[in-house]
């Protein structure tokens, strides 16, 4: 059983620099770059592009909707630092521009979260402590979200690795997509059982890149997902519903309790303005560290 408490705030995104650089192979791949992540999660635009046969304009106008998507999704998130913020599809899915610069490669600044300040904390019990806390709150009936599965991969640390082993497979972070399935093992469940989902958009192609390890779509469809309304607020697999961390803002070291935290709120029916709409039974979350080097997915489930 899990609950949970959270503190967000907005911080200068420079105190966390020195931290952010040790995620990535430094000395190869980070050296004398003024933004290292946005290039490496622009390389995985990139290699999208090259890959998948979709055309480099429907590929990024799906980035820029799912920027677009997390910032209106934020508005109704009390902790969002992006509530007061400006962003809409014309602005995303416009680069280059004075307001939305390039920051790496094919990346603009609509495709990057931004760092905050965050402090989560998540209490886990056995089910038959939480019957016992419930009973002595006298919160008898209440259901409290558990956790139903989980999953843990590693890849390679370099992103140039990681494009040369899974060049002649399906998925271009195949170990992100084995976490998810691990996790679905371990729960019982397929992607037809999940409610909803909160993924680590560090960037918009890193969420693109969930769409289809979740398998909400195949490999190299995601955008059908996206244009389809699938991923909204109201679509079939609700994705980020707190604005993830393109709109609610980045809390490095805490945004995988984060999304567990927004996951319990979900399921419990405490989410507030953000809530999603439907009765629900499993969510899913996808962390990850580095350019996907770490891989951790969790299924809750009420």
């Amino acid at each position: 059983m899990v609950v949970g408490l959270e503190l967000m705030k907005t911080v200068d995104s420079s105190i966390c620099g020195d931290y952010l650089g040790t995620a990535a192979y430094y000395q190869k791949e980070a050296a004398g770059k003024e933004y290292p992540f946005p290039k490496l999660f622009g390389r995985l635009a990139d290699a999208y592009i090259e890959r998948y046969p979709i055309g480099e304009t429907r590929y990024m106008d799906a980035l820029a909707r799912i920027s677009d998507k997390n910032y209106r999704n934020a508005k109704a998130n009390p902790l969002a630092q992006t509530r007061k913020w400006f962003m809409i599809f014309d602005q995303a899915s416009h680069r280059g521009t004075q307001t939305n610069s390039y920051v790496g490669g094919r990346l603009a600044i609509s495709d990057c979260s931004q760092v905050t300040d965050g402090a989560v904390v998540l209490f886990l019990a056995s089910e038959n402590f939480a019957k016992e806390y419930l009973m002595h709150c006298n919160m008898n009936g209440l259901q409290l979200p558990r956790i139903a599965g989980w999953g843990n991969r590693v890849a390679p640390f370099q992103f140039d690795e990681k494009l040369n082993e899974s060049r002649n497979q399906p998925f271009i972070l195949p170990w992100t997509r084995r976490t998810v399935l691990d996790a679905y093992g371990v729960a019982g469940v397929n992607a037809d059982d999940i409610d909803v989902i909160e993924t680590h958009d560090c960037f918009t192609s890193s969420e693109y890149a969930a769409i289809s390890a979740f398998g909400i779509t195949k490999p190299g469809e995601e955008y059908k997902a996206i244009e389809s309304g699938v991923t909204e607020m109201t679509g079939r697999f609700p994705i980020n519903p707190s604005g993830g961390l393109i709109g609610a803002g980045h809390p490095v070291g805490a945004s995988g309790a984060r999304m567990m935290l927004d996951l319990y709120k979900q399921l419990s029916g405490n989410a507030g303005g953000y809530q999603v709409q439907k009765d629900m039974h499993f969510g899913a979350m996808l962390n990850i560290g580095g350019s996907a080097t770490t891989n951790y997915v969790y299924i809750l489930q009420k």
